[in-house]
C-alpha cells in the first residue's frame, strides 16, 4: 500500500493537524475499501453539540479500493459506512486530496464533488533507457553536469532519516525564505513520527559545498515508487543550483534500486506556469498526473448552520466555516 493511505501516515499527520487519525476498513461482500483521514475539532458549537470534520494528511489520500467484485455495489456499500459513522461521530464534512498515481477519486465521483486542480509530475524510471536524456530537460542536464564536474561538490544518500536537525535546518531557512504559509512548516515531533513509523522507508539526500551541507531532500520509498515530499536549499549557495544535484542523485539511487518512478507533487498554486511546478518539469518532460480534490457535506443543517455562525459568505473555500476572515468576507 502507497504510503500516504497508511494509518500510520495520518498518526504523524495528526500531530500537526492538532486532529485525531481516522482509519476505516470497509469490508463488504463486493470487496474491500479502506479509508484513512484525520478528524478535527470545529471551533464552534451547534445548540451545544460539539462537531468535527475530516481532512486527508499532508499529501495525498482518500478512499481506496483494494478489490472488488461488483463496484457499484461496493461503493454503495462505503457511503452507507460513512454516513453511519460521521452520524455517530458528530462528523460534518470531509475535504478529501485524491493520490494523482492512483486516480482513486474516479470510483467515488457519485459521492464527492471531485474537482481537477492541476497537473503533478515525475521522472520515469523504466520506460526510457536514459532517463536522465529523456526526463531531465536541457537546462537541468547543463547544471548537472557542471556540478557533477566541480570537486567542490559532493551528494550523499542516507536512509532512516537520522539527520533530522541537518534537514530541519535547512528546510525551515527555506521556509522562511520564502514566507510560507504556516502550511509548510513542520515542527520537530512531525519529522520524529515520520522516523518512528517508517524508518527505513525515508531517504535523505545531501549535497556537500566543500565538506559543508548547503541542499538536502526528504524521500519516502513507497513499493517501487519514490515520493520526494520536502526540500531545501541554503540561501547563500543558490547561486549554484544544488538542488539539481539533489534530484540527479536520488534519480541515480532509485533507478540502481529497481523503483519505477519518483513523483514530485505539483506546484503550490493552480496556476500551469507556477513557478515551483516549472521547477520540477525540468525533471519530467514526459510524465505527468492530474491531482483532484474531493468535498463532501456529510450534515448538510449542521454545515449550514456553522457557515451562518462563523459569518461565511460566498466563497469557495470548503468548508466554508473555516474560511480565513478576509475570504469569507469578515471583518
Amino acid at each position: 500500500m502507497d504510503i500516504y493511505f497508511t494509518k500510520e501516515y495520518a498518526q504523524v499527520n495528526a500531530l500537526i493537524e492538532g486532529g485525531e487519525a481516522v482509519h476505516l476498513d470497509i469490508d463488504s461482500d463486493y470487496g474491500r475499501i479502506t479509508h484513512t483521514s484525520i478528524k478535527r475539532k470545529i471551533d464552534m458549537m451547534i445548540d451545544g453539540v460539539q462537531y468535527y470534520d475530516l481532512i486527508t494528511p499532508y499529501g495525498y489520500g482518500g478512499p481506496f479500493v483494494h478489490e472488488h467484485t461488483d463496484i457499484d455495489k461496493l461503493v454503495e456499500d462505503y457511503e452507507s459506512r460513512m454516513m453511519e459513522f460521521c452520524r455517530s461521530e458528530h462528523i460534518v464534512s470531509e475535504f478529501v486530496r485524491f493520490h494523482p498515481l492512483f486516480q482513486n477519486q474516479e470510483a467515488f465521483r457519485e459521492i464527492y464533488d471531485a474537482e481537477y486542480m492541476r497537473e503533478t509530475v515525475a521522472t520515469d524510471l523504466l520506460s526510457f533507457e536514459d532517463a536522465f536524456q529523456s526526463a531531465f530537460n536541457a537546462t537541468a542536464r547543463r547544471r548537472v553536469r557542471k556540478l557533477v564536474k566541480d570537486d567542490r561538490f559532493s551528494c550523499l544518500v542516507a536512509s532512516g532519516f537520522n539527520d533530522i536537525e541537518d534537514f530541519m535546518d535547512i528546510y525551515v531557512e527555506t521556509m522562511d525564505r520564502h514566507h510560507a504559509s504556516d502550511f509548510y512548516y513542520f515542527d520537530r515531533a512531525y519529522f520524529e513520527g515520520l522516523k518512528e513509523k517508517f524508518g527505513k522507508q525515508i531517504l535523505t539526500t545531501s549535497v556537500y559545498f566543500e565538506g559543508r551541507i548547503i541542499a538536502m531532500g526528504l524521500y519516502f520509498i513507497s513499493g517501487n515508487v519514490i515520493h520526494d515530499h520536502l526540500n531545501g536549499t541554503r540561501a547563500e549557495y543558490l547561486q549554484y543550483s544544488p538542488a539539481y544535484l539533489l534530484k540527479y542523485t536520488m534519480m541515480n539511487w532509485a533507478k540502481a534500486n529497481g523503483s519505477a518512478l519518483i513523483h514530485y507533487g505539483g506546484g503550490v498554486t493552480n496556476d500551469p506556469e507556477d513557478s515551483v511546478l516549472k521547477f520540477k518539469r525540468s525533471f519530467s518532460r514526459n510524465t505527468s498526473f492530474n491531482f483532484h480534490v474531493g468535498r463532501k457535506i456529510w450534515n448538510g443543517p449542521v454545515y449550514d448552520a456553522l457557515c451562518r455562525e462563523s459569518g461565511a459568505g460566498e466563497t469557495d473555500y470548503f468548508p466554508a466555516y473555516r474560511a480565513p476572515r478576509h475570504i469569507a468576507g469578515r471583518k
